[in-house]
C-alpha cells in the first residue's frame, strides 16, 4: 500500500473553501448558504470574537424540517458538535494517527490562530492512492443495512421521519413505472432552505437512481459517484433487486478501519525493515543457502551465475561444475524441442513460466521437478537475470501414478477394474465400428467359489483369484484385456475377433487353464468356471449392452451344468425378462395370499398307513396358474425372499398341525424344508420357539428337513445351530442325502435323527446296480448310526419291495399319493382315521 510522503502536511490536503456563518444566523438561512455553496456542513462562529463554536450539518437539517427545531432559531443554538483544531503544519502521518486514535471524521486546520480550511477522513483517504486497494474490494463486502424504500405516494414528512428514526442519509423511492428515485439529506436541506415540501416523494425525489451491481469493485463505485457528481449510489443484486444505498462516505467508512490498520502496519514494517536491513540481507543469504528447493540464477543469456546447495543435492552437480554452464546440462531428452521453444516464448512475453520437467541427474537417473522461472528486470524493464526455483516431485508423481492405478485396477489381482474395463471396451467398440472388425466379450464366473471360501478360508480364496488372474493374463494376446469386475467375476476383451469358432477356442482354453488350477497350493479342490460370450456388433453396439448380454449368457452356461461356455442369443433376454417378472410377482405373492401349502403323505412300508407328511410350497399365480417350485424357489433363494417365505411356510404348517391335532387325525410329524439362509437369519431358534408357543404345539410335532450341503456348512456355525434346535426338541433330518459332499466322520457329529434317500437313487434302484448299491449303503449307514430312513420318489411296487428288503420302513412317492392340496390331504386323513390298517 502506498504511504504518505514524510514531508506532506495537513495543509496540502485541506479544503480551503471554508463556509462559515455567525451564530445569530437563522437555521433556514444557514441551510440556504450551504445549498448555494454545495457544502454538507457550515462552521458556526461567535458573533463578536469570531471563535469557532462548532459545525452544523445536513443531518441536523432533519430536526428543523420535521418541526422539532424552529427553522427561524439562530443556528448557534442547533450546533451538534464541536470541532477538533489541528495545526496547518502537522505531518500527514501524524494526522492519520490522530484521526485513528480519536475516531475523528472532521477537523479544522488552523494557521496563525485562524481557520485555514476543513479536512475530513475522506480527504485523507483520497490522498493515499487507494486505487489498487479499492479495486480488490467488492461493493457487497461493505457493511450496512438493506436499503429502505418508500412508495412514490409517500409524503416528505414520512421520508424525513424515517431518515431521522433510522439515522439514514438517504432512502429510495419506488416509482410507479418500476424504477427508483432517491431522497437524501441534501434534499431535506433544500426543502428547509426553500421552506417548501413536495406534495409526494414521487415529485420531490431525484431520478433516475444511479447504481452498480453488488459484484462491482469499490473503485468502480467511487468513479461512478465522482463521474455523476452524486453522493449516493444504489447497489443492485443479481436479479435487479435493490439491496442498499451506498454513499462515498460509506465507501470511506467501509475501508477506513482496514486501510488505517494496514497503513500503520506498513509504517511499522518500514521502520522495522530499516532497522533490520543488514539482518535481512544476511537472512536472505541464509534462505538461499538452506532452502530445500533448488535455486539457479542465470544472466540474461541463460548462463548460470549461482546455484544453492539444494541444486547440488537434487542434481548431483557441484556449484563449480554448474558455473558457466546453462540449465541445458540437465536435459533428459524427454521433452521435445517445441517444449523449450514455448517455454522461452512465454518467458519473453510474460516474464515468468512454471510447469513440470523431467530432467536427468549427474548419475543418469531421471527425476521430475516442478520448475518456476522468473525474469528479473531493471527500472527500464530490461531483463538482467533469470531465477529458477525447482523442487524434486518424483515421489509425489509416483504416488499420484499409484493412486491412479489403484483407482482403475483391482487391488488384489492388479487387473483392470470395472471402470477401466468399460472404458477400454467402449474404445474397442468405437474402433471396431470405424474399422469394421469384430469384438468379443467373455464374462467369466467361478463355479462354487463360495464353497472354497467357506471350507478353505478367505486367504485360500484370494490366492485362487490371484492365480486365475495370472492364468488369464498369460493367455492374452497383445491389445487384449483381462479384468476383475468383482468377487469371482472376470472379463476378457478380445479385439479383432474373427468369428465364433475362434472365440469358442479361446473360451475353452480359458476353461482348461482354470480347471488346471485344481489342487494348487496343495489344496484338494476342483475349480471350474462358466463363461458367457457376447459379440460386437451382433449382440450390442455399446459397452454396457455387451456386458449385460455376456452376463446373461454366463448364467445360461451355469444353468446348463457349469464348467462350460455359452454364446448370447436373443431369446436369453426374453427368459431373463421372464425371470425378472417372476421375481417381481413373487414379491407380492405373500401379500396377495397366492402361496399355498400342499402335503405329501409319508407311509409306513409294512402297513401302508400314513405316519407323517412333508409340507410342500406351491404358488398359484393369478395369470400363470400353478407355478412349479423349481421355477420360483431358486429365485426366492437368490433374492433373499426365502426368509419371509420360509417363515410363512413354518407358521402355516404349525397352524395346520394344530388343527389336525385338535381333530385327532394326524398320526405323526409334519416335515418342513428350511433353507440355510433362513437358519442364519436372526435368531432362528428363538423365532421357532415363539411360533410353537403361539400355536400351542409340542416341538416333537414338527420335523425340519435340511439339505446336506447346508448341514455340512461348518464355517457358518450350522452344527451349533442344529444342536440348539435339538435341545428345543425338534426332529431334524437330512434331505436329499447322497447328492452332496458327504463326510461320514462329519455326519456322526450332526445332531440329526433321520436321512431321506434322494429320489434319483430310488428311480433306478431295481435296474441299476450302482444306484441299488448306493441305496443299500445309505440304509446301512443310517441303521449303524441309529438314524431313521425315509425314501423319496417311490413310484412302483417293485421299488417298495426292494426298500422293505433293505430294512427301510418309511417312504413317500406317487405309489402312495402325489402331493395334495390341504383340503384333499385332510380328506385322506379323515378316511384313514375311520378305517383299520390294510395288510400288504
Amino acid at each position: 500500500m502506498p504511504l504518505p510522503h514524510p514531508d506532506q502536511t495537513i495543509a496540502e490536503i485541506a479544503s480551503c473553501d471554508l463556509l462559515s456563518c455567525p451564530q445569530s444566523l437563522s437555521i433556514r438561512e444557514a441551510a440556504s448558504r450551504m445549498m448555494a455553496a454545495g457544502c454538507s456542513s457550515i462552521v458556526v462562529r461567535h458573533e463578536d470574537s469570531g471563535e469557532v463554536l462548532g459545525i452544523w450539518t445536513e443531518a441536523d437539517a432533519l430536526d428543523a424540517s420535521l418541526g422539532r427545531v424552529d427553522p427561524l432559531l439562530p443556528v448557534g443554538q442547533a450546533v451538534s458538535a464541536g470541532v477538533v483544531l489541528l495545526p496547518h503544519d502537522m505531518p500527514l502521518l501524524a494526522v492519520v494517527r490522530e484521526f485513528r486514535a480519536r475516531q475523528l471524521r472532521h477537523a479544522l486546520v488552523m494557521k496563525n490562530g485562524a481557520p485555514l480550511g476543513m479536512v475530513t477522513l475522506t480527504d485523507i483517504v483520497r490522498n493515499q492512492g487507494l486505487e489498487s486497494f479499492l479495486i480488490v474490494k467488492r461493493v457487497r463486502d461493505l457493511p450496512g443495512q438493506p436499503a429502505r424504500i418508500l412508495p412514490a405516494a409517500a409524503s416528505a414528512q414520512e421520508a424525513m421521519r424515517a431518515m431521522r428514526e433510522h439515522a439514514l442519509s438517504a432512502l429510495a423511492v419506488a416509482l410507479d413505472d418500476g424504477a427508483y428515485g432517491i431522497v437524501t439529506q441534501r434534499d431535506v436541506l433544500r426543502w428547509l432552505a426553500a421552506d417548501a415540501l413536495p406534495p409526494t416523494l414521487g415529485e420531490g425525489c431525484r431520478k433516475p437512481l444511479i447504481g452498480v451491481a453488488d459484484t462491482a469493485s469499490l473503485l468502480q463505485a467511487r468513479q461512478l459517484v465522482q463521474q455523476h457528481n452524486i453522493r449516493h449510489l444504489a447497489v443492485f443484486g443479481e436479479h435487479g433487486q435493490l439491496l442498499k444505498l451506498l454513499g462515498f462516505d460509506d465507501i470511506v467508512q467501509g475501508i477506513e478501519h482496514e486501510y488505517l490498520h494496514e497503513l500503520n502496519e506498513a509504517l511499522r514494517q518500514r521502520d522495522h525493515a530499516l532497522q533490520q536491513s543488514r539482518h535481512s540481507l544476511l537472512l536472505a543469504d541464509k534462505v538461499f543457502e538452506s532452502t530445500m528447493e533448488g535455486i539457479v540464477i542465470t544472466d540474461r543469456n541463460g548462463v548460470i551465475q549461482s546455484v544453492n546447495p539444494a541444486f547440488s543435492r537434487i542434481t548431483g552437480y557441484s556449484r563449480e561444475e554448474a558455473m558457466g554452464q546453462t540449465p541445458a546440462m540437465l536435459k533428459s531428452g524427454r521433452q521435445p524441442p517445441e517444449f523449450y521453444y514455448h517455454m522461452w516464448q512465454t518467458l519473453l512475453r510474460d516474464g515468468c513460466w512454471q510447469g513440470e520437467v523431467v530432467n536427468r541427474r549427474k548419475g543418469g537417473l531421471l527425476y521430475t521437478e516442478h520448475l518456476s522461472i522468473t525474469a528479473i528486470r531493471d527500472g527500464q524493464g530490461e531483463c538482467l537475470h533469470y531465477v529458477a526455483v525447482f523442487s524434486d516431485i518424483t515421489q509425489r508423481k509416483q504416488a499420484e501414478e499409484r493412486l491412479h492405478f489403484l483407482a482403475n485396477h483391482d487391488a488384489l489381482t492388479s487387473l483392470p477394474n470395472r471402470t477401466l474395463f468399460l472404458e477400454r471396451l467402449q474404445l474397442a467398440v468405437d474402433g471396431a465400428d470405424a474399422g469394421g472388425y469384430g469384438v468379443a466379450l467373455l464374462f467369466i464366473d467361478l463355479d462354487r467359489f463360495k464353497l472354497v471360501n467357506d471350507t478353505l478360508g478367505h486367504y485360500a480364496g484370494d490366492q485362487l483369484l490371484i492365480h486365475i488372474a495370472r492364468q488369464l493374463q498369460s493367455l492374452l494376446l497383445p491389445g487384449e484385456t483381462a479384468a476383475r469386475l468383482s468377487g469371482d467375476e472376470f472379463t476378457v476383451l478380445l479385439e479383432g475377433a474373427a468369428g465364433e469358432a475362434q472365440v469358442a477356442a479361446r473360451a475353452q482354453a480359458i476353461l482348461d487353464a482354470i480347471t488346471a488350477l485344481s489342487g494348487a497350493d496343495g489344496q484338494q479342490m476342483f475349480i471350474s468356471a462358466s463363461i458367457g460370450i457376447s459379440m460386437f456388433p451382433d449382440d450390442g453396439r455399446d459397452a454396457d449392452t455387451l456386458l449385460v448380454h455376456a452376463d446373461t449368457a454366463m448364467y445360461r452356461a451355469k444353468q446348463r451344468g457349469k464348467n462350460g461356455f455359452q454364446f448370447y442369443t436373443a431369446d436369453m433376454n426374453a427368459r431373463a425378462l421372464e425371470r425378472l417378472k417372476l421375481e417381481y410377482s413373487l414379491h407380492r405373492a405373500l401379500a396377495q395370499q397366492e402361496l399355498e401349502l400342499w402335503y405329501q403323505p409319508k407311509v409306513a412300508l409294512d402297513s401302508g398307513r400314513i405316519v407323517g407328511a412333508e409340507a410342500l410350497l406351491r404358488w398359484r399365480h393369478p395369470e400363470l396358474g400353478l407355478v412349479p417350485p423349481d421355477r420360483f424357489i431358486p429365485i426366492a433363494e437368490e433374492s433373499a425372499l426365502i426368509v419371509q417365505i420360509g417363515n410363512w411356510v413354518l407358521d402355516t404348517a404349525c397352524a395346520d398341525i394344530r388343527r389336525w391335532r385338535d381333530a385327532g387325525h394326524l398320526p405323526g410329524r409334519v416335515a418342513v424344508n428350511v433353507s440355510g439362509r433362513q437358519l442364519k437369519h436372526g435368531d432362528f431358534t428363538r423365532q421357532l420357539e415363539d411360533m410353537l408357543r403361539r400355536h400351542d404345539l409340542d416341538s416333537a410335532d414338527l420335523e425340519l428337513e435340511i439339505t446336506e450341503s447346508v448341514a455340512m456348512d461348518e464355517a457358518g456355525g450350522m452344527v451349533d445351530m442344529l444342536r440348539r434346535l435339538q435341545q428345543l426338541g425338534v426332529y431334524l433330518s437330512i434331505d436329499d442325502f447322497g447328492t452332496g459332499y458327504s463326510s461320514l466322520s462329519y455326519l456322526k457329529r450332526l445332531p440329526v435323527r433321520g436321512l431321506k434317500i434322494d429320489r434319483s437313487f430310488i428311480a433306478d434302484s431295481v435296474r441299476d446296480n450302482d444306484d441299488a448299491a448306493i441305496t443299500r449303503a445309505i440304509v446301512s449307514i443310517a441303521r449303524s448310526l441309529g438314524l431313521d430312513v425315509v425314501a423319496e420318489g417311490v413310484e412302483d411296487e417293485e421299488q417298495r419291495r426292494f426298500l422293505r428288503e433293505l430294512g427301510c420302513n418309511c417312504a413317500q412317492g406317487f405309489l402312495f399319493s402325489k402331493p395334495l392340496a390341504r383340503s384333499q390331504f385332510e380328506v385322506l386323513l379323515a378316511i384313514q382315521a375311520s378305517q383299520p390298517a390294510l395288510a400288504h
